[in-house]
This record gives structure tokens, sequence and C-alpha cells, in this order.
């Protein structure tokens, strides 16, 4: 199991099976899927009567999610081929939190939606996988409920080069989303102005510290001081290119944070950090949207990457979610 683990980190980072090879074999992984869902809880009867067309984005607990920005690039995604086809639009989004939680309802945009607003009858409903490395599908108006359980993390909108799509990608989660009230008063708590600061974003993975399973570029004491080094004497060139901007600094990494908490004149925001596929209490979930809220409301925001960091697309999606520039600061 862990050599197959190998393997498939290895090709996630492959260039040419990114490019030539992922998009072919995910559609066999999630017609395969499909069909197994379809044995198990689908049949041919009508089991109720069913009004307009909507697509549902499922997050089903009894298979794996990756982090909250590929789950909101594959919803955005989702969303967009729905408004395309002229389908209404739902999440299921419960595990493990409930999504409408931390957000809510945007304007007259109702995307709450229960299991118990699926029909399973092959009548009304259809199965499709959201692979944002292909094509914009098209729905048949015959069907009445589309139901999305398998995804991969990729931009649609990007793939198939819709115009503006970096501004549209924000227009599209403004419509779904805003603030719920928990997120709203951690926000309003932090007393921070829109585009009074800059967010540095790291992300480092398991570099520094195991954060991710299944991730493997793990490195030895010596390596790990130098890359911290690196990563501060970039911070420290950012706040002097930046005068009268405070700096702001996020990580997937509790070390680095204690570090450059410690050593410079920057933010850093209370709270431990963690995978939201791996680590899910209420204070880490809470935080990961404040994180993205809160990067998102900033004059701009830099990444800060090396061969050993990696070049996230949280604070990227962020960017894009508030209609701010994300920039790249190799160090």
């Amino acid at each position: 199991m862990e050599l197959l683990e190998h393997i498939k980190c290895f090709l996630r980072q492959n260039k040419f099976y990114v490019t030539h090879c992922q998009t072919p074999v995910n559609n066999c992984r999630y017609w395969c899927r499909g069909i197994k869902y379809y044995i198990k809880s689908y049949y041919y009867h009508l089991d109720k009567k069913i009004t307009g067309n909507t697509v549902f984005f499922i997050i089903d607990p009894n298979i794996s999610h990756p982090g909250l920005a590929d789950r909101f690039k594959a919803i955005i995604g989702s969303y967009y081929i729905a408004l395309q086809n002229g389908f209404d639009f739902k999440i299921i989004f419960n595990h493990p939190f409930e999504l409408h939680h931390y957000l809510s309802c945007a304007g007259n945009k109702n995307w709450i939606a229960s299991l118990g607003d699926l029909s399973y009858s092959l009548k009304n409903s259809r199965i499709i996988a959201y692979n944002g490395g292909g094509k914009i599908p098209k729905l048949n108006k015959r069907i009445k409920q589309y139901h999305i359980y398998s995804y991969i993390g990729y931009d649609i909108l990007y793939t198939n080069k819709i115009n503006d799509h970096n501004k549209l990608w924000g227009i599209l989660f403004k419509q779904l989303f805003k603030p719920a009230p928990v997120l709203s008063e951690a926000l309003k708590a932090l007393n921070l102005k829109e585009n009074e600061y800059i967010s540095v974003h790291l992300r480092f993975i398991n570099a520094l510290e195991q954060v991710e399973e299944n991730q493997f570029n793990y490195l030895i004491d010596s390596e790990k001081e130098q890359l911290i080094q690196n990563c501060l004497i970039g911070i420290r060139n950012i706040i002097s290119e930046y005068p009268g901007k405070s700096i702001l600094v996020f990580s997937d990494s509790n070390t680095f944070l204690k570090h450059v908490k410690r050593e410079l004149p920057v933010v850093v925001l209370d709270g431990e950090v963690g995978h939201i596929s791996f680590k899910n209490s209420e204070d880490i979930v809470l935080k990961t949207f404040v994180d993205f809220y809160v990067m998102s409301k900033s004059f701009k925001i830099i990444r800060i990457l090396n061969k050993n960091t990696y070049a996230t697309a949280f604070s990227y999606h962020a960017a894009l979610a508030g209609g701010k520039e994300c920039i790249d600061y190799q160090i």
C-alpha cells in the first residue's frame, strides 16, 4: 500500500502524466466508482416526483477528499456546469463538518441540500463526475437530477480557457458564499482593514513536520533549518519592499509559524493550523476558513516558493475569491 502511495505521489508531480494521462485515467476511475454507486443505491422504479433540474455536489463521507481549496475548485466548477446547462445547483456537505456552519448562502442562491432531497430513481437521476481537467459536459434536461460524488480539485474555467476565468471564479464564489455568523464574528474580532496588509503564504506539506498523509517530501534536520532560514530571509525582503504595510504570514507548518513569530516583525494569527482532510476539530476548521477570508481581503498575496515549498492553490484561490493579486516570490 505504501508503494502504491509513492507511485501516486510521483505521478501527481509528473508533468507528462498530468498533461496527457490524468484526465482519461480519472474518467476511468470515476466511471468505475459510478457503477458502484448505481449498484449500491440506485434503482429503476420511481421514488418521487421531481420538478426542475438540479446538479447536486455531494461530499460522500465514505471516500477520501482533498483540502478546502480543491473542494472549492470542484464546487465552483460544478456550479458553472449547472449554470451553463440551465440547472439549479445544490451542495450536500456535512462531513467532516457542515459547510453551512461556516458559509451562508449569498443573495438568493440557496445551495444547501440534504440527502433527503436526492432521487435515486434512474427515471429521475444520473451520476456524473467533476473532472476539472476535461471539457464542460452538456446535460440532458430530461434528467431531473445529476449527482456528483467524484471530483478532482481542478479549475474547469482555467482548463477550458473561459474568458476572464480568474475574475469569473471570484464572481461565482461570491454568488454562492458569504461568511456565516460564526466566521463573521471570528473575522470581526481580528479588526483587520481590507487592503491594508500583505499576506505571505508558505506551504511546506511535510518538509518541516508531518502535516499530510501519503506525501513524502521529508527533509533531514540540517535541511529543515536551511529552509527555514531561507524563508525568513525572503520574508525580510518582502517587509523591506512594502514599507507601511503590515505583513501577515500564513503557513501549513506550525513549526515555521513559531519561528517567524519569534524572529520577525510580522503578524501571525492565533490558532493551530491543520489540513482539514486529516485534522478537522472545530478550531482547526474555523481557522482554515478565517485564513482563507483574511487572505482574500489582502492588498496582495505573496506565495514564497522554492524546491521545498509547494505552489499552493489555497492562497491563490483566496486571491481569486477576493479579486486580489497573487504573485510568486522565488527564494
